[in-house]
């Protein structure tokens, strides 16, 4: 009996024990899921979800920039401003990485595009395009759209159809008058065009509004059919030795890039005649052309401008859902007075 009794009271005690250490546990995980609860993430607060989702990494904002070509310094200077944008707008909290890739000629309308979806395909935040075909590229932003992949064009604006969050560059008809109103003033007689690629509207622009420019000047005559040396500084130099052969009296070559205009003033050298050229781009090269006696006066536009004011357009889209606004960024005439501070791009 006496057993029975101790046994008895060894299991009372046990099962006290066993009752207060399982209040025991249950009291700690109570605590414990308190404090879970309190450092849990806010649907409400923004920082912390976006610290969450991004696994408290620093978070990257990837730009494809794609500008015609990277063979011509005009294009260069736009991937070097964009790179320095890109590093001024990055923090400790977030980096802008621009990646670049472009045709090795103007005209490479395929192969842009094929860059373009490219860049689609691994997922790019934004794209910054030249257009090397402004009615080509139409469906490849309908693309980006639908992925919602802002695009925006600089210094040439791709068709309509499609939904560019924006067109920062020239206004390269105005940059074309611009032009034509210099030659009305400054030279009398014949004038001939050479144009970049035929079909591209940036190139189309700038050679109606030259053509509007002198439209209404008695002193100017326009000779020869209007040829495209697409962007080929050796083109251009075969074009323009075919026009000084064809015209004796010839005063004026007006081209609308500065990478043709060079190879323009090498046949008028080579020549030894007295006619002027007149450039498009305003470029180191141009400017030190000038400077040189080569090149007359060229339209100067700023495309590390037109580039870096693309970064800072797009970061604020992706970052503060700013909508950017189309900007037309402003050309003027480099002639030997001003030449000097056009050596370096804008």
């Amino acid at each position: 009996m006496l057993k029975n009794q101790k046994l008895g009271g060894t299991i009372m005690r046990r099962s006290i024990s066993f009752i207060l250490a399982l209040i025991l546990c249950l009291t700690l995980v109570a605590c414990g899921s308190n404090g879970s609860d309190s450092g849990a993430a806010d649907p409400d607060d923004s920082s912390t979800a976006e610290n969450s989702s991004t696994g408290g990494d620093k978070k990257t904002i990837t730009i494809a920039l794609l500008p015609k070509t990277l063979s011509n310094p005009y294009f260069v200077a736009m991937q070097e401003f964009a790179e320095a944008a890109a590093k001024e707008l990055s923090t400790d909290e977030i980096t802008v990485e621009i990646v670049t890739s472009a045709p090795p000629t103007e005209d490479g309308v395929n192969e842009q595009i094929t860059m373009f979806e490219s860049y689609l395909e691994k997922g790019v935040d934004g794209i910054l395009i030249v257009p090397c075909g402004t009615a080509e590229i139409v469906q490849s932003i309908e693309k980006a759209n639908e992925k919602d992949v802002p695009v925006i064009c600089l210094d040439t604006n791709a068709d309509e159809g499609a939904e560019v969050a924006a067109f920062i560059g020239t206004n390269n008809y105005d940059g074309g008058f611009l032009a034509g109103e210099w030659t009305s003033g400054n030279v009398d007689g014949q004038v001939a065009v050479i144009t970049g690629t035929l079909g591209n509207q940036c190139h189309t622009d700038r050679t109606n509004g030259y053509l509007d420019g002198i439209e209404d000047a008695s002193n100017i005559e326009l000779v020869g059919d209007v040829q495209p040396c697409n962007g080929d500084q050796g083109t251009a130099m075969s074009i323009a030795e075919n026009l000084l052969a064809a015209y004796p009296d010839l005063q004026c070559i007006y081209v609308t890039s500065d990478t043709g205009a060079l190879g323009a003033a090498t046949a008028v050298k080579a020549a030894e005649r007295d006619v002027k050229v007149i450039g498009f781009d305003g470029s180191p090269n141009g400017a030190q052309s000038i400077i040189d006696g080569g090149i007359t006066t060229t339209v100067a536009q700023t495309p590390g401008v037109m580039a870096q004011e693309g970064v800072k357009a797009l970061f604020e889209l992706l970052v503060n859902d700013t909508k950017p606004e189309d900007q037309y960024t402003p050309c003027s005439m480099v002639t030997s007075d001003n030449a000097s501070e056009y050596l370096e791009w804008h």
